[in-house]
């Protein structure tokens, strides 16, 4: 059914390929089955696996790796990556399961976005107050005063 949890880190899925366990991969070409089997080792129920609209993409990247690996299963849908690659695209990342189990957006991927640091909130003010022409800003070194009062 599954490889065996003391593989080695840098194990390579496709030279774990067996012919007899491809019985069992070709179980999930069957997209329903291939969602009743993820919502369980997942925990979460199909609609909740439809809602992520990474059913299509991560049903094809199983498909590709013809192998029934239960760990590689939940990785995926966690993460949003088979284990050992890269996220088949920004979105599948985005949409990992991770994030819906802490409650929480992925970093970069929603509103406000990119720059948003740079402006004020809507209806609250900046945290630095602009600074008038040919003053230096918060945070920039300022040319040291005169000490004392004979100027040096």
């Amino acid at each position: 059914m599954s490889l065996s949890d003391d593989r080695p880190a840098d194990y390579d899925l496709a030279d774990c390929w067996d012919p007899v366990e491809a019985d069992e991969a070709d179980e999930l070409a069957d997209p329903d089955e291939f969602l009743r089997v993820c919502a369980e080792l997942t925990g979460f129920d199909v609609p909740e696996l439809r809602a992520t609209g990474m059913v299509d993409e991560h049903h094809r990247t199983v498909l590709a790796h013809r192998v029934r690996d239960e760990h590689a299963l939940v990785h995926l849908w966690y993460v949003g990556a088979w284990p050992g690659e890269a996220p088949s695209s920004t979105r599948a990342h985005d949409q990992g399961l991770v994030w819906r189990t802490f409650r929480a957006t992925p970093p970069g991927a929603a509103a406000p976005g990119h720059g948003s640091w740079a402006e004020a909130p809507p209806g609250g003010t900046p945290a630095i107050e602009p600074s008038p022409a040919g003053t230096p800003r918060a945070g920039t070194p300022r040319p040291e005063a005169p000490r004392g009062g004979d100027g040096r």
